[in-house]
C-alpha cells in the first residue's frame, strides 16, 4: 500500500508516520505557529497527535497528511480532511499547518487544493468546511484562494470560528 495520497506540482501529501514526531513537534512547539490553537503541544502530545490522525485515517480512509517538498523528503507541515462537528452536524473539515520557514510560498494554497480535489474526485464528497479563527487572515486568504467563501461564525472552542465552504459546484480545478 503506498504511504502517497495526493501529488502537486511541487508537494507530496503522504500518511502521517510515527517518526514525523520530530518535524511535527517543531510546528506544535512554536508559539507563532499556535498562535490560533489552544496551545502548544509536548513530544508526548504530538506523538499521540499521530496517532490520533493515524486512527482517524484507518477509521475514515483520510486525514491529515504530511506534507513533503517533492524530491527533497523535507517536512514542511500537516494538510488534510477530518471529520469535525459544526453546529451539531458532522462536516468533513479541510485543515493545515506548516512550519514557519514555509509561510508566504504558495505550499498551504497548493497543498489545500489538493485535499480540495481529492475530497471531490476520490471520496465523492460535495461538501467540505474549513473552521478559521477570525484574527487568522493569513488562513482565510487560503480557503479563498481555493474558492471557499465565508458561511457564517459559530462558537466552538470557547471562541467565535468562522465556517467556510465549497460544494463540488464551486470547486476551483487545476
Amino acid at each position: 500500500m503506498s504511504f502517497v495520497i495526493i501529488e502537486t506540482k511541487r508537494l507530496i501529501l503522504r500518511k502521517m508516520r510515527a517518526s514525523d514526531d520530530q518535524a511535527l513537534f517543531q510546528i506544535f512547539n512554536d508559539p507563532k505557529a499556535m498562535k490560533f490553537y489552544p496551545h502548544i503541544k509536548s513530544v508526548d502530545e504530538t506523538k499521540l497527535w499521530i496517532q490520533s490522525v493515524q486512527d482517524h485515517d484507518m477509521s475514515y480512509g483520510f486525514s491529515l497528511w504530511t506534507v513533503e517538498k517533492k524530491g527533497e523528503k523535507q517536512i514542511l507541515g500537516q494538510c488534510g480532511l477530518l471529520l469535525q462537528k459544526v453546529d451539531g452536524v458532522i462536516e468533513v473539515e479541510l485543515g493545515y499547518l506548516f512550519l514557519q520557514d514555509f509561510w508566504g510560498k504558495g505550499y498551504a494554497t497548493e497543498a489545500a487544493q489538493g485535499c480540495i480535489n481529492y475530497g471531490f474526485h476520490k471520496l465523492g464528497l460535495t461538501r467540505i468546511t474549513a473552521l478559521i479563527d477570525p484574527k487568522h487572515h493569513a488562513s482565510q486568504k487560503v480557503v479563498v484562494k481555493i474558492g471557499m467563501k465565508k458561511e457564517k461564525q459559530i462558537i466552538k472552542w470557547n471562541k467565535p470560528i468562522d465556517v467556510y465552504s465549497i460544494q463540488t459546484g464551486g470547486m476551483s480545478v487545476d
